[in-house]
């Protein structure tokens, strides 16, 4: 009976905690359909694989926020070079451009001899800003190691800071091991990762303008002549060492490329055209060779992220949504002496097809209910979501851009149906109550009685003994 008491109890209270909440809970799926976020799982492109040559892809507009495609984004792979993006950002971050750094022997010596660097040697001393450069532009696995050391007194710190960064970035799939990219088993990302990181780097003025650099001159040091640095991106520089131009595109204002041990190349890359800002990423694309097996037909990755960007440039532009205290609806309001004008308290602006219009997007409205004065400017009324097609491109709140006064006193017995959606979930309230203290009063009906019956049984027994010891 105990048992049974204490189950109908718990009952009791969880209908009563669930009761009033259902009536109000709402359900928003708009971030899963798109809403401006690197998070949507719906894009203007689909989600078919347009991009054959490449395990992952990704292409994401900067200034609206929006996802416009993307393919596997949160398979974890190996991101070789790309490493050096949140290395250099961290280092501008921390760092001074002008501070002068001595190259020490036990921090070359964590850099393989075989490692892509600029020949730094013991005891040399460069700026901060030239072995960024030599490393973005480089792509020096030795300054790498050198500059972290510095900014942070050993890689490993650096790496840790990375580590915290990236997670604060929420980068969740994401573990570094080193500063420069190479090879480790337990270093990972993902193509909806490294766009966090990338797009947050390319916010900082220093790093944007130095990850768009193709050329650099790093002065004479004290053990070394002057260096001139070229770089081997074949998407920026028209003019590299390889003598390779077919893949230059001029609308690429930064990109930086690594490859993996087993020869895959990952290339992210930040574009402008048409009024959009796009960042492309593709990891794990293949180079094809001749028949020869030695010289190389097609580099992996250039060709996919010209043609990425092409689907992204063709056929699309940036629109504003909201204005930030624009009108959207003006709503009657009961016994007011006015009506409710509300909008938003933020500015929105996304990708749409070329084609679209006012005409072509649907504006969806949150529950509004009925309204009744007064109303204070900036009360909270509900939210908007807007649509184009399947895609979710913008949502916010709605707050009232105006104060409703009273206009007369409400009578509550006048007959008004607008009135029945508010007696309805107070009347469900109530009973919900109700519900809950009959369950009360019957479970505890039932400990009394099984208290009494228990009381009974313990009197015949003590008669029953007394009767005994008389005989």
């Amino acid at each position: 009976m105990k048992k049974i008491s204490a189950i109908l109890l718990i009952v009791c209270i969880i209908l009563c905690i669930t009761l009033p909440v259902s009536a109000t809970q709402t359900q928003d799926n708009s971030i899963q359909a798109g809403c401006n976020t690197l998070d949507g799982m719906v894009t203007f492109l689909g989600k078919s694989q347009l991009i054959n040559n490449a395990e992952s892809v990704l292409l994401y507009e900067v200034t609206t926020d929006t996802l416009m495609y993307d393919y596997q984004p949160d398979l974890q792979v190996y991101p070789a070079s790309l490493v050096k993006i949140l290395t250099a950002l961290i280092a501008i971050e921390k760092g001074t451009m002008t501070d002068a750094v001595t190259v020490r022997e036990d921090v070359l010596n964590t850099v393989p001899d075989d490692a892509m660097g600029v020949d730094l040697v013991v005891d040399e001393v460069l700026s901060v800003e030239d072995l960024l450069a030599c490393m973005l532009v480089g792509s020096a696995n030795d300054a790498a190691a050198v500059l972290a050391d510095h900014i942070m007194g050993s890689q490993q710190a650096f790496v840790d800071e990375m580590n915290r960064y990236a997670q604060q970035l929420g980068c969740v799939n994401t573990q570094f091991t080193n500063v420069h990219g190479l090879h480790n088993d337990q270093q990972y990302t993902t193509a909806r990762d490294v766009c966090r990181f990338f797009t947050h780097a390319l916010s900082n003025e220093t790093f944007r303008e130095m990850f768009g650099t193709v050329e650099y001159t790093v002065p004479a040091t004290n053990k070394s002549e002057s260096r001139k640095l070229s770089s081997g991106n074949y998407l920026i520089n028209r003019n590299n060492t390889d003598n390779v131009e077919i893949y230059y595109d001029s609308r690429v204002t930064g990109s930086r490329t690594g490859i993996t041990t087993d020869g895959k190349r990952c290339i992210a890359s930040v574009a402008e055209s048409n009024g959009l800002t796009l960042i492309s990423i593709v990891l794990g694309s293949r180079s094809f060779y001749r028949d020869d097996g030695y010289s190389v037909s097609s580099f992996g990755g250039y060709k996919e992220t010209t043609d990425l960007l092409d689907l992204g440039f063709t056929g699309f532009k940036t629109a504003q949504i909201f204005v930030e205290g624009g009108a959207l609806q003006q709503l009657a309001v009961q016994n007011g002496q006015e009506d409710v004008v509300i909008g938003t308290h933020v500015s929105a602006a996304s990708v749409l097809p070329e084609d679209a219009d006012g005409n072509t997007l649907i504006y969806r409205y949150g529950e509004i209910g009925n309204l009744s004065a007064p109303i204070k400017k900036g009360e909270k009324i509900s939210y908007v979501e807007v649509w184009s097609g399947t895609v979710c491109v913008a949502r916010a709140d709605l707050f009232a851009l105006n104060s409703v006064r009273v206009s007369q006193p409400l009578e509550v017995d006048e007959p008004n149906g607008t009135l029945m959606p508010k007696i309805g979930n107070t009347l469900l309230i109530i009973l919900g109550i109700l519900f809950c203290v009959i369950i009360l009063a019957f479970v505890i009906l039932c400990i009394i009685r099984g208290a009494r019956i228990a009381s009974i049984k313990k009197r015949s027994r003590r008669h029953s003994r007394n009767r005994r010891r008389s005989w």
